[in-house]
């Protein structure tokens, strides 16, 4: 607790400290220079100086879609009155830190809930901003760049992995039918690694397709 208290602080969202380590300095350049190059192939034609430009709003719209996830998630906490203490930024996803973990399920599943509430809101005016925009410009390759962030974000809720929303639920879940705490965690990890098992079956079956 004492090392993230000597992070810096970027702003207060919900009474919450939302505080940014170095990595992510590193993480926006990168993901700049990311869509800077991408703009050129799903917005053709233009200079440079344009696609960085477009590049640099789209790097915007993707931290306001990750970073907005890990905030939302302060509101669903709050709701169950098991408020978060720290919001963490990095190289890495959010961290939604809480310096108390005994709560009832019912307040844990709570607190997981604001996020993914936040990214399908984002997800369905991504698809509309996708359906009055014309394809090949920069304000639909813009929607392009929400719709994809808040899109794959949200698919989080539907991933049964302890790190992500969709563990969370399903342990508490778990728990609120009867299950103790480690039948729960047993549950998810083996429902995490069915699906790595597929997913990874899933892309061998394609590659041999493909060859």
């Amino acid at each position: 607790m004492q090392d993230i208290e000597n992070i810096p602080t970027l702003f207060t969202f919900n009474h919450t400290p939302v505080k940014a380590r170095p990595g992510l300095g590193v993480m926006v350049l990168g993901l700049w220079a990311l869509l800077t190059w991408l703009g050129r192939w799903r917005w053709p034609g233009q200079s440079w100086g344009m696609y960085a430009l477009v590049g640099g709003l789209g790097a915007v719209l993707g931290l306001l879609a990750d970073v907005g996830h890990a905030c939302a998630h302060t509101i669903g906490a709050r709701m169950a009155h098991a408020p978060m203490d720290v919001v963490l930024l990095g190289a890495d996803m959010p961290r939604t830190l809480y310096w108390d973990n005994d709560v009832p399920p019912r307040a844990h599943i709570m607190r997981s809930l604001g996020g993914p509430v936040y990214s399908g809101l984002g997800l369905l005016v991504g698809l509309i901003w996708l359906r009055v925009t014309m394809a090949g410009t920069a304000v639909h390759y813009l929607g392009e760049i929400w719709t994809v962030a808040n899109g794959f974000i949200f698919m989080a809720l539907f991933i049964p992995l302890p790190i992500v929303d969709g563990g969370v639920i399903l342990k508490w879940g778990l728990v609120s039918f009867g299950q103790t705490e480690a039948q729960a965690n047993r549950w998810v990890k083996r429902l995490g690694l069915s699906l790595a098992v597929i997913l990874l079956a899933a892309a061998c079956f394609f590659l041999i397709q493909a060859s």
